[in-house]
């Protein structure tokens, strides 16, 4: 066999494959994500609701409670959506950010970025459903003293 026609084969045996294994790898749905935030914060006793506004194929969602409002989006694991967030909250609130089930003042980029790809590679073999989500939460209270690893349903499964 010629080095050409072996390139040919690889071709013939593999697009097919790549193909394949694509149209069966599922695309993430942010409903799932925006759904198990919602039932969270519901949990916790806050009114919650889904704004018009979108972070990360996500509705950005907001939580009341008699002593507490925060808004809460899902933001990119690449963490060039961090300056947004510091600017999008009055000066009173506070910003911080929940990755897996964890609590960060600052979005742990380099962190965040290693799951990404990790885990996107997982998604690409079939092996998890989801890459991991990032969390932003602006707030006006000690918000970061919710029990946010309870918010497992995020998880990539």
């Amino acid at each position: 066999m010629t080095h050409s026609s072996a390139h040919k084969w690889l071709v013939i045996v593999f697009l097919p494959l790549t193909i394949a294994w694509k149209v069966v790898v599922k695309p993430e749905n942010p409903v799932e994500i925006q759904n198990a935030i919602l039932e969270f914060l519901a949990k916790q006793r806050f009114d919650v609701n889904v704004t018009d506004e979108g972070m990360e194929y996500m509705g950005v969602i907001e939580a009341r409670s008699p002593s507490c409002r925060l808004r809460v989006a899902r933001v990119s694991p690449l963490g060039h959506e961090t300056f947004l967030v510091r600017h999008g909250s009055a000066t009173s609130d506070r910003a911080f950010y929940v990755f897996r089930g964890a609590v960060y003042a600052e979005q742990p980029v380099r962190l965040t970025i290693a799951s990404y790809f990790w885990f996107r590679f997982l998604r690409e073999l079939g092996l998890v459903t989801r890459v991991p989500s990032v969390l932003a939460v602006v707030t006006s209270c000690a918000a970061e003293q919710l029990p946010w690893s309870e918010l497992g349903s995020q998880e990539p499964t």
